[in-house]
């Protein structure tokens, strides 16, 4: 997939910015969610690590995401404001994330190791398997 730049006159991170936005907007990525890395992004879109970078920083800067280092960036739980609606744009990027941001990272950070420790685990139990039937075939035919 590459950017429309041929009918879109906008900036590169203008768009980029804005695919991401529309999937955070949409669902698609959840408040917690890690982003591609910037080189899926890179390679998705067709554009230079800076590109990806600007764009990372106009969501910054709307409060729609936070970043962590050597780790990503992740969309930022929406805050309610006083009245109990959702305050626009979320927190500002100048605000480190909340304990509340941080304990849910961590947690999001440990399902995803877990679920990489489970297909690690399937893989070692299909192999185990294969084996097990290996063995009884040999057994079998030196009965």
């Amino acid at each position: 997939m590459t950017l429309p730049l041929d009918r879109d006159h906008r900036p590169p991170y203008v768009q980029v910015a804005e695919y991401l936005r529309r999937q955070i907007e949409s669902g698609q990525l959840g408040p917690g969610d890690k982003l591609p890395s910037s080189r899926e992004l890179q390679e998705k879109f067709g554009i230079a690590s800076a590109t990806v970078q600007n764009a990372l920083r106009a969501l910054k800067t709307e409060g729609l995401i936070y970043s962590v280092s050597g780790r990503g960036s992740f969309v930022r739980r929406h805050e309610v404001d006083p009245e109990g609606g959702q305050a626009e744009g979320g927190a500002s990027t100048d605000t480190p994330p909340t304990p509340a941001d941080d304990r849910y990272f961590r947690l999001a950070m440990e399902v995803e190791e877990l679920k990489h420790d489970m297909t690690i685990m399937r893989t070692t139990l299909q192999n185990l398997l294969e084996l097990t039937q290996q063995m009884a075939k040999h057994i079998d035919a030196q009965a």
